[in-house]
């Protein structure tokens, strides 16, 4: 009895760890998976694809003061068939803090990705990136922007 216990819960553990490896290694489950679990086993079943267009994907802040932050919009469209789902959106470090909308584009309806970026501590020329999952081709894209951070200027009455 006590060997059948101890079988069924590592074999329950063993299940429990396993799904949430596999939910945080899938960020492009498809509108799809959401909306009909039956779906949710092979979330890539489904070939239909929604399609994000970008007006641009890459910006340029230029010259920023130290300790600015500054924000940009990259505005997109669903060009696709079905209703866009953005799942996450990922800056590379905690100085970028993206914003998307939580509801489903549907098909011809634009929407907007707002990036907040905070110049704190990051003198010089920065490259940051901003990658967007989604139930699109490749489950993601990734958003550019580029800023040159200047100090600020000392004080010489110090």
């Amino acid at each position: 009895m006590k060997k059948t216990l101890i079988i069924s819960s590592l074999i329950v553990l063993g299940s429990l760890s396993n799904g949430c490896n596999s939910v945080s290694e899938n960020k492009n489950l498809s509108t799809e998976a959401i909306e009909n679990p039956a779906t949710a086993e092979n979330p890539n079943a489904t070939e239909e694809l929604a399609t994000i267009q970008f007006e641009s994907t890459e910006h340029d802040f230029g010259d920023i003061i130290e300790n600015q932050s500054v924000e940009h919009v990259y505005v997109f469209k669903n060009i696709g068939k079905i209703d866009l789902l953005i799942n996450n959106c990922e800056a590379a470090c905690g100085c970028t803090v993206p914003s998307w909308p939580r509801q489903p584009i549907k098909p011809g309806e634009s929407g907007e990705i707002k990036v907040i970026f905070d110049s704190t501590g990051k003198n010089g020329n920065n490259n940051k990136i901003v990658t967007v999952y989604g139930n699109i081709p490749d489950g993601k894209i990734i958003l550019n922007f580029k800023a040159n951070v200047k100090a600020l200027p000392k004080n010489n009455n110090q």
